[in-house]
C-alpha cells in the first residue's frame, strides 16, 4: 500500500477493497498522504465476489450511461451530482 501511495498524483484515491489483507506499515505522511492524496477502504469485497461480478457482467453486458462534461465546466458537474441531475456517470473531459 505505501508503494501505491507513493505513486499517486496530487489528488488521486487509493481504493483497499479486500477483506484479508495484512497489517498496513507505518506510512511516512509526506511521502504517502501529502498533497491530499486519499486513502479508502471497501468493506465485504472477497476475491470470489469479484468474480462473480465479472462474471455476471459478460452475461448481462450493463449499458453504463455517460455524461461528459468539459473540464471547464467542473462546478456544474459537481452540482449536478449534488442535486441527482445525472443518471449514471459523470466525466469530465480535457478540451
Amino acid at each position: 500500500m505505501p508503494v501505491a501511495l507513493a505513486a499517486l498524483d496530487r489528488g488521486g484515491t487509493l481504493s483497499v477493497a479486500g477483506i484479508h489483507l495484512t497489517d498496513i506499515p507505518p506510512l511516512n505522511y509526506r511521502r504517502h498522504l501529502f498533497q491530499e492524496r486519499t486513502l479508502r477502504s471497501v468493506t465485504a469485497n472477497t476475491r470470489a465476489d469479484g468474480a462473480a461480478f465479472l462474471a455476471e457482467a459478460t452475461r448481462t453486458h450493463p449499458v453504463v450511461h455517460v455524461r461528459r462534461y468539459p473540464l471547464r465546466r467542473a462546478d456544474t458537474a459537481l452540482a449536478d451530482l449534488a442535486a441527482d441531475r445525472v443518471t449514471g456517470v459523470a466525466v469530465l473531459v480535457p478540451e
